[in-house]
């Protein structure tokens, strides 16, 4: 086994692609392979499964990425230890982020303050984010509404409304705000089980023991404001995603205010680290 297989194995597990693993280790495409699978060689095991040209990770290939992801970030720390004292001049902070906007905000702050360090941007679903976050996958990340764990250390950075997302011609379009019993049998539209926006829609309607029945369920914010603005049916995003489409407007919902609290999240011995540290003093004076 050498460090150069677990490396390469790490980047195209993070990545789930050997060109963009490449790209990460400043590397060809077929030195990534072939390190690779001289490790699978080496210990007769199929950590990668190829499906044509995309790639998924085996039984084996997770167990052992949960081992790099501890192993890596370890070694990403005492690097940060011993160079801490050339003030950020160098360094990497991977970022996740169940939404763009908040965290390209601090993504532009850091950058600002910090332009030595190379930031890398994963954006995912709720679920996907909350993972990454446990596994090591990311350094850091913005999340909205996330779970309770004692591993985790907690930074609050903003309250967001829901808002209900229609067609610039429907009559709802006048309102100043709506309630969720106001829409009705109304077609509407969805995102998938894991977001944050339909967790906390799903959540709300229990509450006040309403039912809406999708005419359609899509799996991004892009999709869900193009159905809106083709009248497939009445949409649901939060204030900070900002609707830029003049074919659609969003109403605030009266039953759903302030319900994304949006936080940084992170395990706590990331804290150490010191582009971690930085990003959290910036998110600090930015909530301010």
């Amino acid at each position: 086994m050498r460090y150069s297989q677990l490396r390469a194995f790490d980047a195209v597990a993070r990545c789930l692609s050997f060109s963009r693993a490449a790209e990460v280790l400043g590397v060809t495409q077929p030195a990534v392979s072939l390190q690779v699978a001289a490790l699978e060689r080496s210990y007769r095991t199929d950590l990668l499964a190829r499906h044509g040209a995309r790639i998924s990770l085996t039984g084996d290939g997770e167990a052992l990425f949960v081992l790099t992801r501890q192993m890596f970030s370890a070694e990403a720390e005492i690097e940060d230890f011993l160079t801490s004292s050339e003030k950020l001049q160098r360094g990497h902070l991977r970022f996740g982020a169940d939404g763009p906007h908040i965290a390209l905000d601090l993504v532009a702050a850091y950058r600002a303050k910090y332009p030595a360090i190379t930031l890398e941007l994963v954006l995912g679903n709720a679920t996907q984010t909350w993972n990454a976050v446990l596994q090591s996958v990311v350094d850091i990340a913005v999340l909205a509404n996330p779970p309770e764990d004692p591993r985790l250390g907690y930074l609050p950075l903003a309250a967001q409304n829901m808002m209900l997302l229609v067609p610039r011609e429907h009559a709802f379009a006048r309102r100043k705000e709506i309630g969720l019993a106001e829409i009705g049998n109304a077609p509407v539209i969805f995102r998938e089980h894991d977001s944050n926006t339909q967790r906390t829609l799903e959540a709300k309607l229990r509450k006040l023991e309403l039912t809406l029945r999708p005419v359609l369920i899509v799996g991004s914010r892009e999709a869900m404001v193009e159905a809106v603005s083709r009248q497939i049916g009445l949409g649901f995003i939060f204030s900070r995603e900002k609707n830029e489409d003049p074919r659609s407007i969003a109403i605030p919902i009266r039953d759903l205010k302030s319900s994304s609290k949006n936080m940084l999240v992170y395990l706590k011995p990331r804290r150490r680290r010191r582009t971690v540290a930085a990003l959290l003093e910036i998110a600090g004076k930015m909530r301010r």
